[in-house]
């Protein structure tokens, strides 16, 4: 094995291998509990990881999203080799643990964007696959507004979905 820096992008890749956006709270969360990594490690991993364009970064609301590159899925299917066999069910155990968390941060997404008269728009929507199945903007005065819209958003996106489809049908 090179180093614990290069154990430490596999596993972040490992982890993001399915294509789809993770939460990097969430990869930071099975690293750090598990004790692969200390906090400051695990960010200068971040940083050299997206800086060799493994992973691209993005943020929405205020959490911050890594995918998985080309050049990752390749590098990953390159080096694989180099993570335990432990690393790897520790890491799909906590995956299978947190499926349903995972997969609302996949689909639910919710942005802020400023407007041209001074307002601030939330603009929200819930994925499936490649597919939208609701999009929403809601246009406010402040941003403290649009960011609580933005925050209760993954919690209350599918009870508002099924009220909007109760009411148009």
């Amino acid at each position: 094995m090179e180093s614990p820096l290069a154990v430490y992008k596999l596993i972040i890749l490992y982890m993001d291998k399915n294509g789809g956006d993770m939460a990097m709270d969430r990869i930071s969360s099975f690293l750090l509990e598990e004790g692969y990594v200390n906090f400051l490690s695990l960010n200068h991993t971040y940083a050299q990881i997206e800086e060799s364009g493994l992973v691209r970064s993005r943020m929405e609301s205020d959490r911050c999203y890594l995918h998985i590159t080309q050049e990752g899925v390749s590098s990953l299917a390159l080096f694989r080799g180099e993570l335990s066999s432990d690393m790897m069910r520790e890491a799909d155990a906590f995956m299978k643990r947190n499926r349903m968390s995972l997969k609302n941060d996949a689909s639910m997404h919710a942005q802020i964007r400023p407007t041209e008269e001074g307002m601030y728009e939330a603009q929200l929507s819930v994925t499936e696959g490649a597919g939208t199945l609701m999009r929403l903007s809601i246009r406010v005065p402040d941003r403290e507004t649009a960011e609580e819209i933005c925050r209760n958003w993954p919690q209350k996106s599918e009870d508002i979905y099924a009220s909007v489809i109760e009411k148009l049908i």
